[in-house]
């Protein structure tokens, strides 16, 4: 007997989410345990809906803006959704599993004997299988438990990234605002300078010319205001440059015009600093890093007793509901088949494969630990550095500040003592270039104050750390 043809058709039904409207739900609401991709300085979640730029921009402002388009926020909060979406894959292994499974079958048989034709036959088969298979895990010794731990301890995890990636868009954002209020302030001095240059130039040219003072005096003075606008030239297309970084961060053109609000103050406060012991304290309970490596070692924990519990016997619930219709040239028969049972599932050797699985989980939680050591010492060592550094940059704001007065008043002195006659264009230029460096150290002072005491809140794990 040979098969002359032999088709068949098998359909499976599997009714799970993607053949379904169902990928859309979230039965399981995991979703609400995702950090927001956006969080402004009150820690509410952002609308991020674009919005014209205002005609003034303040750093509040600024920043949301910047967290609402940056591209590392974006993927930090996808990688926590995924997480929270294999929260909710480990959740489903407590529901039962309903399989649907319908096949088609169609055949012809030919069977020929040579000289003995009337002994020879053909004949047309077609068979229907429709069946329904339903498994349930009853009980597991706390594997679907510990599997749900460790994916609930890694999505701990995950917000606690994209917290500090969100801290780390922060602190860039901040700092850009801060350099361009610096950039906005030596613009702002570098044309104070000019003047006082063009002021120098004007008085030495009219005592040349009333035969009272040298030509050096007029050329020094000319020199003097040469270089007072070349500074202006560097310094307002700085500007420009820390404006476009802003707009580009924002989402806009590089040439969109900025105005920035606010102005970096001459005296700010500075006293809010705490201990250094309260400060590392703090850090420890709410950094982000931390809280990240916390978390893995506590899933590393979950995946150990998930491995011990995988070996252990199940108990299964398991139905089966079946159809089957033949259709045949000699008649038709029709057969169903239904089960109801309970399966027990009892593993006794897999080849030393669950013995290497657990030695690999205590592996992976002690590299999990000694990252947690490494970040905390990482996180003493650098909020210990900014601590100390503000205090640095806080003194010599407090030294600058007094420099810029002195040289303000020597300048005036200078001024008086020239147009009097009594002093030189040597030392009113002296006093000039004196007093530009003394703004510019000033300056520069403040930007790095500012900007040590946001790097030092962001070692805290604080989102609004101005708020120090």
């Amino acid at each position: 007997m040979r098969n002359v043809l032999a088709t068949t058709l098998t359909v499976c039904l599997c009714l799970s989410p993607k053949w379904s409207m169902a990928a859309l739900v979230d039965p399981f609401a995991t979703a609400r345990d995702v950090s927001p991709a956006a969080i402004n300085i009150d820690g509410v979640a952002l609308p991020c809906d674009p919005q014209p730029l205002p005609n003034s921009l303040t750093l509040e402002d600024m920043i949301e803006r910047v967290l609402c388009h940056d591209p590392q926020t974006r993927e930090a909060w996808a990688i926590a959704k995924a997480q929270a979406a294999l929260v909710g894959v480990k959740q489903a292994a407590y529901l039962p599993k309903l399989n649907a499974s319908s096949s088609i079958s169609s055949g012809r048989s030919t069977t020929t004997y040579e000289q003995q034709d009337e002994y020879s036959s053909s004949g047309h088969k077609r068979q229907f299988d429709n069946r329904l298979n339903l498994s349930w895990v009853l009980f597991d010794f706390g594997q679907r438990e510990t599997a749900v731990r460790n994916a609930r301890q890694l999505l701990i995890a995950a917000n606690a990234n994209q917290n500090r990636q969100l801290q780390q868009t922060f602190e860039l954002a901040a700092e850009l605002y801060y350099d361009a209020l610096a950039a906005q302030r030596s613009a702002v001095a570098a044309s104070q300078v000019i003047a006082l240059a063009a002021e120098n130039l004007k008085a030495a040219s009219a005592k040349f010319a009333a035969g009272a003072a040298a030509q050096s005096d007029r050329l020094q003075a000319q020199t003097a205001y040469s270089q007072a606008s070349l500074a202006e030239v560097r310094a307002k297309g700085a500007l420009r440059n820390s404006k476009g970084l802003i707009a580009l961060r924002m989402g806009f053109s590089p040439n969109t015009d900025v105005q920035l609000s606010g102005n970096l103050e001459r005296r700010p406060d500075t006293h809010f600093i705490k201990s250094i012991d309260e400060l590392l304290e703090l850090a420890r309970q709410d950094h982000p890093s931390l809280i990240a490596a916390k978390a893995k070692v506590e899933a590393a924990n979950a995946l150990i007793d998930e491995s011990r519990a995988a070996g252990r016997p199940t108990l299964s619930l398991v139905a089966n509901i079946g159809d089957m219709q033949n259709h045949q040239v000699n008649g038709d028969n029709h057969a169903r088949d239904n089960s109801l049972g309970l399966q027990l599932n009892i593993p006794l050797f897999e080849g030393f494969e669950r013995n290497y699985q657990l030695r690999g989980a205590h592996a992976q939680r002690e590299a999990r630990e000694a990252e947690l050591w490494n970040i905390e010492q990482q996180v003493s060592l650098e909020l210990w550095s900014h601590y100390q550094t503000l205090n640095i940059e806080t003194g010599a704001l407090e030294k600058t500040t007094e420099w810029v007065d002195q040289a303000q008043q020597a300048l005036q002195v200078e001024q008086g003592r020239y147009r009097s006659g009594v002093g030189s264009m040597i030392e009113l230029l002296n006093a000039l270039t004196a007093y530009a460096t003394a703004e510019q150290q000033h300056i520069s002072a403040l930007n790095r104050w500012q900007v040590t005491r946001l790097k030092m809140a962001a070692s805290l794990g604080h989102l609004g750390f101005w708020s120090l």
